[in-house]
């Protein structure tokens, strides 16, 4: 792990997080996708950041149906269509400093017009929320430095189908700063996790004939024998 490279990596990944943490109040009834990404925009240039390695795009918001859109294998196009009293929004930011890369998304819970990281009610909210949350806490039970992307893989995919979900896109992808070729944790990638040095977890999952997509995620990497959320 280039440790240099880090602290610039936690940079861009703090400008993230302030971005996601800030962008809640602007979630709400007759909002767009559209004017959710100028949002996103706005605080992730506050924060310092001056590119988005993903296609140019300061943010991937996806509400309502559109969450169980599998960005990987479709063209993205932000929608006009208001946020819901009681709806679902999932927003992932692609943010570059200087050449550096972060990646940080999260999923917003609207329920009787107000957005929140956390649901209270609704049942699929709430089972989403306690799918992504047992996910990532799994990859600090399961991980260690010489597990392979396959590894990983195989076991994020049995737990997701455990839990009553399936998946619908990729589950994480390793953090560079040549983001035009990136090894994915996917079936038969013999890469591991101290190799990768800084890898993304980001399970979109939805609930077996359910109505939603969740997504949350974060980098890690490993320091010695430990591993770490950037």
């Amino acid at each position: 792990m280039d440790f240099e490279a880090l602290k610039f990596c936690q940079k861009v990944q703090d400008a993230a997080r302030y971005t996601l943490d800030s962008i809640t109040e602007f979630i709400r009834p007759g909002v767009t996708e559209i004017d959710l990404i100028k949002k996103c925009d706005d605080l992730q240039r506050k924060a310092g950041v001056d590119g988005y390695w993903y296609k140019s795009l300061p943010a991937l918001v996806l509400a309502g149906e559109h969450t169980l859109l599998a960005i990987s294998s479709t063209e993205y196009e932000p929608s006009n269509r208001p946020i819901q009293e009681n709806d679902l929004v999932t927003i992932d930011l692609n943010p570059s400093i200087a050449g550096y890369c972060g990646d940080y998304a999260r999923t917003y819970y609207v329920e009787n017009g107000v957005a929140r990281r956390s649901p209270l009610s609704n049942l699929e909210f709430i089972a989403g929320a306690h799918a992504q949350g047992y996910l990532h806490a799994t990859l600090f039970k399961v991980a260690h430095k010489d597990m392979t992307f396959n590894e990983l893989y195989q076991i994020m995919h049995d737990e997701i189908k455990r839990l009553g979900f399936e998946q619908i896109d990729y589950l994480g992808h390793v953090v560079q700063q040549d983001m035009g070729n990136l090894d994915f944790i996917v079936p038969d990638i013999k890469i591991t996790l101290l190799e990768a040095g800084l890898f993304t977890l980001e399970p979109h999952i939805r609930l077996i004939s359910g109505s939603y997509g969740f997504k949350h995620e974060n980098i890690y990497y490993f320091e010695d024998e430990t591993l770490h959320e950037l």
